[in-house]
């Protein structure tokens, strides 16, 4: 079983495939331009804006490490803001998604900085991102239709979301 967990940054992407893959007994693998930040020392919008902006290279390379790392694995959890779109195959395809005081209160407390700095970082992030895989890959990840479940995260508890995730994988 392969369950692609996508979403917008400050979502609960990482919380809800931890928990999910606990309970499910599954590998979690998290697929995302971070690490290739983190190997560079530096935060993932500077990386985005210096190395990814104007270049495919880095998307690609991330692209074809999930796609490898879903087929070594086989069963697993991938993580990922194109998690769907790399695996389409994947046997459910969620999207989380939350308010963007939500999400920008979720990560001042993450990344432990203000609210308002989180928030303008968000929408920042948001922008950068979302032109650069519709240059890239002529689409807008956003769009409904790469996913089987959607779930709004702003009023739920990330167990609360693992159960509707579930539910809708015993439906199957």
């Amino acid at each position: 079983m392969v369950i692609a967990i996508s979403g917008n940054a400050g979502a609960g992407k990482d919380t809800i495939a931890e928990l999910l893959a606990e309970k499910l007994k599954l590998k979690l693998i998290r697929g995302t331009m971070k690490t290739f930040a983190k190997e560079k020392g530096i935060d993932i919008l500077d990386f985005e804006k210096e190395f990814a902006e104007n270049s495919n290279y880095w998307d690609r390379k991330l692209d074809e490490w999930q796609k490898e790392s879903v087929k070594k694995a086989k069963d697993c959890i991938l993580v990922s803001m194109l998690a769907a779109y790399n695996i389409p195959e994947a046997d459910l395809k969620v999207w989380l998604y939350a308010k963007e005081k939500v999400r920008a209160k979720r990560i001042g407390k993450r990344d432990k900085i203000p609210i308002d700095e989180a928030l303008l970082y968000l929408k920042e992030r948001d922008e950068v991102t979302r032109e650069r895989w519709k240059r890239i890959y002529k689409i807008d990840f956003w769009d409904p239709k790469f996913y089987d479940l959607r779930i709004g995260t702003s009023d739920l508890t990330p167990e609360e979301i693992v159960v509707k995730i579930v539910e809708k994988l015993n439906e199957s």
